[in-house]
């Protein structure tokens, strides 16, 4: 579990970064507590929850930055949402954000592969005292620890053991192996000291580490180091800058690269390869010189341009078949100053570039842009994803995962929405609203799901209090949704998209009983997959 204490700000700037992501569909406002009158009238605007923040600080003129910023990182989907809320409760209370009154904002995200919440509050309390902020981010590490249960003093010793299986040939080295697993160290007369968040956890004789260093055999490492050095020369081409470099090496083959010096400008680095638990001076395998000459598009001619963004893109979807546009993007922006857009084009900020994907190379990224999406929704048996696979066009399904945990306070406001809409609209007006909400409904047999586009989740409406009477009445009725058409150049049809809710409403004709059927949403997949306003 890894928590982070973000910028601060006296504007409370996370608000409107929290809300981005809401209304692109990427995140969702989880809790909110002690807004008063805003929630009392669901005007819960961005613009508005800042101002509310802003005016509830300035009860003490004093502190210039008032925003309390923090996001909480789990691995993968190893905590559900629910689980991570619990977590956030814990932590605000330990660090002491809950006192009656105080305002806070927990945010879920699903724009990554880990899940993670933000939490948004004022450093202020309800009685207008600064929070205690002294040894922040140790307290802030210290309490999630306390929380998960982890023994830091423990993990350390495991590492440190961990190190000494390596082959290293100097302290040097075996300091490097320790850095790239999160620990830094530093000599205090004979003894090694271990340290993680400020605190020291554990020291370590020299002379034991010496001893295991003489140990090591002298066997020739050029064939190794030759190895590292053809895996350096062809992913830093792939590389946006050596932090880009390193996260791609670490992830892909295991690799850490551990720099020396100032973090802008090293003078030196080496090469931990945690594969094979080696480690290697980087001035032997490539020059710290070759290692950062990252290619921008300033060094490669107009007439050259083209190619060597299309074969850019190649390479990373060679490397990486799992690669989505807005990690594509990532790179590209930083490189070149292009984006790869939805309908297929690369382009820069101002349009003067158009070029167009490779189709084979698009389609890949679509696809895994598509699991990515769809895999938000945390589908929890295979009937789910097979509807999930079907609107996203996944025929491999047995890429998505089934999710065991699925987000209750999710399903809550989904049913809350569906039960909303069924009881107020009149009948006429059902799928009017329903479209709106960005809600899908499905019925294979005789179940019936409701999948929330702005909220990332599928409900089986049948497992819920909802009457389900009024969408029931058309069972006899086959409801078509509109798929959108595309050109030659991947460019939606815009006349059929404009028209789409025209035909997402029962048609007369009554004959296909045990047909699967679809009602609500207006959205397709040109506007679920358009990554033009991805952070560059």
């Amino acid at each position: 579990m890894i928590v982070t204490i973000l910028k601060s700000s006296s504007t409370f700037s996370a608000v409107n970064y929290n809300e981005r992501k809401v209304a692109k569909g990427t995140a969702e406002l989880l809790e909110i507590s002690n807004f008063d009158y805003l929630q009392k009238t669901g005007n819960l605007t961005a613009t508005n929850l800042q101002e509310y923040l802003v005016k509830y600080s300035s009860i003490n003129q004093n502190i210039k930055n008032t925003q309390f910023h923090v996001a909480v990182s789990c691995k993968k989907q190893e905590y559900t949402y629910d689980q991570l809320l619990d977590i956030a409760h814990q932590y605000l209370k330990e660090m002491g954000y809950t006192d009656k009154g105080q305002p806070v904002l927990i945010y879920a995200h699903h724009d990554t592969d880990n899940n993670h919440i933000h939490i948004v509050t004022s450093r202020v309390n309800p009685q207008g005292k600064k929070i205690e902020h002294d040894n922040e981010r140790r307290r802030s590490q210290a309490i999630i620890n306390k929380i998960m249960g982890i023994e830091p003093k423990k993990e350390a010793k495991t590492i440190i053991d961990k190190a000494m299986g390596y082959s290293f040939a100097t302290l040097g080295q075996f300091q490097a192996i320790l850095e790239s697993n999160g620990y830094e160290s530093y000599i205090e007369d004979d003894r090694l000291n271990v340290k993680k968040g400020g605190t020291v956890l554990d020291s370590i004789a020299i002379k034991e580490i010496e001893v295991a260093m003489a140990q090591k055999s002298k066997e020739d490492t050029s064939k190794q180091r030759k190895r590292l050095k053809a895996i350096l020369l062809k992913y830093k081409e792939l590389a946006a800058n050596k932090e880009d470099l390193n996260q791609m090496l670490k992830k892909k083959l295991g690799i850490s690269l551990v720099f020396v010096g100032k973090k802008d400008t090293p003078y030196g680095y080496m090469v931990v390869d945690h594969k094979n638990k080696a480690v290697y001076k980087g001035s032997e395998v490539l020059d710290i010189k070759t290692l950062l000459a990252f290619k921008k598009q300033e060094s490669i001619s107009a007439g050259e341009q083209e190619k060597a963004i299309l074969d850019f893109v190649h390479k990373l979807v060679l490397e990486n078949d799992k690669l989505t546009i807005g990690e594509a993007n990532k790179t590209l922006w930083w490189k070149y100053r292009v984006n790869i857009y939805h309908d297929g084009y690369i382009r820069d900020k101002l349009h003067k570039i158009a070029i167009a994907v490779d189709e084979n190379d698009f389609a890949i990224l679509r696809k895994n842009y598509r699991r990515q999406w769809i895999q938000g929704f945390c589908p929890s048996t295979e009937e789910e994803r097979a509807i999930l696979c079907r609107f996203g066009h996944i025929e491999d399904e047995q890429t998505i995962q089934i999710v065991t945990d699925k987000s209750k306070e999710k399903v809550d406001n989904t049913v809350n929405q569906v039960k909303e809409i069924l009881g107020a609209a009149e009948q006429g007006q059902i799928y009017d609203d329903l479209r709106n909400a960005k809600i899908l409904i499905f019925r294979k047999e005789d179940k019936v799901y409701a999948v929330d586009m702005g909220n990332s989740t599928i409900v089986n409406l049948r497992e819920t209090d909802i009457d389900l009477s009024p969408l029931m009445k058309h069972k006899q009725e086959s409801v078509a949704m509109v798929q959108p058409t595309h050109t030659q150049n991947g460019v939606q049809d815009s006349t059929q998209h404009q028209n789409a809710g025209n035909v997402l409403r029962p048609t007369d004709s009554g004959h296909h009983a045990n047909r699967e059927w679809e009602v609500g949403g207006g959205s397709n997949w040109d506007d679920i997959d358009d990554e033009r306003s991805l952070k560059r």
